[in-house]
């Protein structure tokens, strides 16, 4: 970590006097007990971005004038527990993002690097447990969850490589992006549009993977496999009806390399309480791999008090059933500050 802090204070200190510069992330530890499905002892850990993966990177903007600016950003995902940064199937520092572009008022924005893909931010917008790879149910049937789902496979990470994304300006409350992914076995392309006016929120994306991305942590089936689609959509809704916001979504799966179609229903709520929420979620995902038929179902149940806007703590418990293994429960706790 001396590396780190050495070299975000020359990045700092060079880009200080010529462009607005922040250094942000967030720090998320605590402890989780209980078992997989079909693991027959459970056991307890501490865990590091129970609801959202530690982070620490730097962005920025200079302002070009004439309504344009320049932007990049940086940032690393982190292991509190020894300090490791945390690179999927090759350890890169800047896994979570690296990516510079232009943006203008009126144009809209174009960024170039690693960054999220589009199912990314309609996943992590429209459930209640948002970004939660430890405790939300959504992310588990989508990314790298705990569960073994395979349609998890056909997301393959939350970002891609060598992209180049175009995002809109917010037109009558939407925005829409475009991506593109270009490396030498094959490309990755997407997009998406979020919707909010009010108390309602609408998106939809779609998003067709060809290539491993190298900030991965699932079975690559992309490489030895002649690099076959895996194509991945979905749409989703909110209502914030102030006593509770309400989410749903439905998303589907279907890649080639795996002979599998996927489906995956989600509702969850946000509850306003005290200080803080209750969260509670469930997800349901059916699948079809080659003739072999399963369903995983979790829910969660939780509340996040807020100590401050930038401090919270959190308790959680959850379970999980799959056909054909067995059940799994989880209780978490943890504290969580964003910087």
């Amino acid at each position: 970590m001396k590396k780190f802090a050495i070299l975000f204070a020359m990045l700092a200190a060079m880009t200080a006097a010529q462009a607005q510069v922040t250094v942000f992330g967030t720090m998320d530890a605590g402890f989780t007990t209980g078992k997989a499905p079909g693991v027959k002892d459970s056991s307890t850990s501490f865990t590091s971005g129970g609801m959202t993966t530690s982070n620490i990177g730097l962005k920025g903007t200079e302002d070009l004038g004439r309504g344009t600016k320049a932007v990049f950003e940086v940032s690393s995902f982190l292991n509190n527990g020894n300090g490791a940064t945390l690179g999927g199937t090759t350890a890169n520092m800047w896994t979570r993002s690296a990516f510079v572009g232009l943006g203008n008022d009126r144009l809209g924005t174009v960024t170039l690097g690693r960054q999220s893909n589009p199912s990314f931010l309609p996943t992590i917008l429209f459930n209640a447990y948002g970004d939660s790879g430890a405790y939300g149910p959504l992310w588990h049937a989508t990314y790298f969850g705990n569960t073994g789902n395979p349609a998890t496979r056909v997301f393959n990470d939350t970002a891609w490589d060598n992209a180049a994304v175009y995002t809109s300006p917010k037109m009558g409350g939407a925005t829409f992006s475009v991506a593109g992914s270009k490396n030498a076995a094959g490309n990755n392309t997407g997009a998406n549009v979020l919707w909010f006016q009010g108390p309602v929120g609408l998106t939809a994306y779609w998003q067709e993977t060809r290539v491993n991305s190298s900030g991965s942590f699932q079975t690559d089936i992309f490489t030895g496999n002649g690099n076959k689609p895996a194509v991945a959509k979905g749409v989703g809704a909110s209502y914030d009806a102030k006593v509770a916001k309400l989410f749903a979504t439905y998303q589907e799966t279907d890649s080639d390399s795996l002979k599998m179609k996927g489906k995956t229903t989600q509702v969850s709520a946000r509850v306003p309480v005290g200080a803080g929420n209750i969260l509670a979620e469930v997800a349901t995902s059916k699948f079809n791999n080659a003739g072999v038929k399963k369903d995983f179902n979790e829910w969660a149940l939780g509340y996040d008090h807020n100590l401050s806007k930038r401090t919270d703590v959190y308790a959680t418990v959850g379970r999980t059933s799959v056909t054909g293994v067995g059940v799994g429960e989880t209780f978490g706790v943890g504290l969580r500050h964003r910087f």
